[in-house]
């Protein structure tokens, strides 16, 4: 795959996030592994995107129909504090700071940029010709 195109956010901006919940639908025309080809693999496929942190989704990076090539950012992530007893507003703030954050690079595999946590993405076929009604893990 060299892009996808967010085809439509499942989670709002602010919205909580656990470990697998799906994130986002991204249609791209092309996967390049043979591992990843299925069936008759004509046209477009519509992979999910799961989240692969518990958090909040605070800021979406890139709008619903926005093409981009792999490895640039689309979202931020804020992990909450934890422990139970935080402070509430310093909580709010650091929230606050994580929807105004920008990521330092245009593409995380790119090494001359500067380096920021990647989150491994984990993707599933959502569309198929050859069985229209199944997921199958894409990895």
């Amino acid at each position: 795959m060299q892009e996808g195109t967010i085809r439509r956010w499942l989670k709002a901006e602010g919205k909580r996030v656990q470990q697998y919940d799906l994130l986002c639908e991204v249609d791209t025309q092309q996967l390049v592994e043979e591992a990843y080809r299925l069936g008759d693999f004509a046209g477009s496929v519509t992979l999910l995107i799961e989240s692969q942190e518990d958090g909040v989704l605070a800021r979406r990076l890139a709008p619903e129909g926005a093409t981009l090539p792999v490895g640039a950012p689309i979202a931020v992530v804020w992990e909450e504090s934890g422990g139970g007893g935080g402070d509430g507003d310093a909580d709010a703030g650091r929230l606050a700071a994580a929807r105004r954050h920008t990521p330092p690079t245009k593409d995380v595999y790119d090494e001359s940029q500067p380096s920021v946590r990647v989150l491994e993405w984990q993707s599933y076929l959502k569309e198929s010709s050859e069985d229209p009604g199944a997921k199958k893990c894409m990895g």
